[in-house]
């Protein structure tokens, strides 16, 4: 019996969608509550895999608006801080062995002084404080496209071009021109 070529790992891949990693600050206000919603259910009728961390605030606003999302748990990756950034990293990573994918980041902070993308994660993940932009910065690395919404502040970090993400939903977002 001849074996379907269906079955290799090439295969599905290649057929695999698109995933989407979503993170944002765990202290963000319930006002950008409805923004983020729309954001995330705009992603999920498009019929991308959601990935997202099980934090409060963003986490819990996008889990809330995407039940089907795949949930990346900190208590799988270790205890204590750096099984939340183990977390992110293999959100990240995940992300980046699928085409087409991405990472929507919705930070209520501007981003640390001197983090740059990169595509190793200790070069993110460094201590500078902030997991959504330490993912951000990973994700700009390795060559997925990246939407901020600054959720409260202005300033976008000065990894190159950013330009408006789009109209409806998408205004107010930016995107890290490749």
């Amino acid at each position: 019996m001849k074996k379907s070529k269906l079955n290799s790992k090439a295969t599905c891949d290649a057929i695999a969608p698109p995933v989407v990693v979503f993170s944002g600050s765990r202290r963000l206000s319930p006002i950008y509550r409805p923004m983020v919603q729309s954001v995330v259910e705009s992603v999920a009728a498009d019929g991308r895999v959601i990935l997202v961390g099980c934090a409060n605030g963003a986490d819990a606003y996008i889990r809330e608006a995407a039940p089907a999302a795949k949930v990346f748990r900190a208590s799988n990756y270790g205890t204590g801080p750096g099984s939340f950034a183990a977390r992110s990293i293999a959100m990240v990573e995940r992300a980046a062995t699928r085409p087409g994918s991405g990472l929507i980041v919705f930070p209520s902070l501007p981003c640390p002084d001197g983090l740059l993308p990169s595509a190793r994660s200790k070069d993110c993940f460094c201590g500078l404080g902030s997991g959504s932009w330490a993912s951000a910065a990973l994700a700009a690395g390795l060559g997925l496209s990246v939407f901020v919404f600054p959720c409260g502040f202005s300033a976008l970090p000065p990894w190159g071009e950013w330009q408006p993400a789009g109209s409806g939903v998408w205004t107010g977002g930016f995107l890290l021109k490749k």
